[in-house]
């Protein structure tokens, strides 16, 4: 820190560092602004400078007529490895699901969108399809102990999906990687991409977020023996309420 420091980017520091340390857990209220006024001999303009940077940052939650606390962050942690997707695969429930159950979260969804529609430019390159090419889209909004954690949109070649249940708005309680190998496929690989960028409008309204709280986006795609896409998804996480792990072990590396 250094005197030309503004002072408001000098309480925002000390606050964040108190933050992130734990000393001010989540859910805290902060004190009123009179405190650090007071702290640092400051005016309230000063004060509410700093407290506007550290909503920005996504650390802040201000509450209409209750003041402002340490935003709640509970996470969920996301692994990746080829035997636990072959763990959550052979359990009959989508990964999200058996992994937010694993960590003592309810997870639960809102279905957006389910029938056929254009494939959009990003999404065509993944599945190997013309951009404006009709697919199977399936989109919802998957939520965590109630609250908005992930916008998940599924693209289903025609030949896979047409005539399926996958074009059906109703559930899919077997998960759709199960439904897809019922019909006569096979995933023999797959590849996940994470792009860190900040939320579009629609997403960061989906997603509730604070101003400054990015997303995570997970391109996840499956290919059959022949090298075709079978699916592929387009997880938009929100970052402050997911941790990403790679695990590997010795049995893996021999396969």
């Amino acid at each position: 820190m250094t005197e030309r420091q503004p002072l408001s980017q000098q309480i925002a520091a000390d606050l964040r560092r108190s933050i992130l340390s734990g000393e001010r857990a989540p859910g805290t209220l902060l004190p009123s602004e009179r405190e650090p006024i007071e702290q640092y001999g400051t005016s309230k303009s000063t004060a509410n400078k700093a407290i506007a940077l550290l909503r920005a940052e996504g650390l802040l939650d201000t509450q209409f007529g209750r003041g402002t606390f340490v935003r709640k962050r509970p996470s969920v942690r996301r692994v990746s490895a080829a035997r636990r997707h072959a763990e959550h695969r052979s359990s009959g429930k989508p990964i999200f699901d058996t992994m937010a159950i694993d960590q003592g979260q309810i997870p639960t969804r809102r279905m957006l969108q389910i029938g056929r529609d254009e494939i959009p430019v990003d999404a065509a390159f993944w599945l190997q399809a013309a951009p404006g090419d009709e697919v199977v889209i399936r989109k919802r909004l998957q939520l965590l102990d109630g609250e908005p954690a992930v916008i998940s949109t599924s693209y289903y070649p025609l030949w896979v999906a047409a005539g399926s249940r996958l074009e059906s708005p109703d559930a899919l309680p077997e998960g759709p990687d199960e439904l897809i190998e019922s019909l006569g496929h096979r995933f023999v690989r797959g590849i996940e991409v994470f792009q860190a960028r900040m939320p579009t409008p629609e997403e960061a309204d989906l997603l509730q977020l604070p101003t400054g709280v990015p997303v995570v986006r997970m391109w996840d795609v499956d290919y059959d023996a022949e090298g075709r896409p079978l699916q592929v998804a387009s997880d938009i996480y929100a970052a402050d309420r997911h941790e990403f792990a790679y695990e590997w072990s010795e049995e893996d590396i021999k396969r």
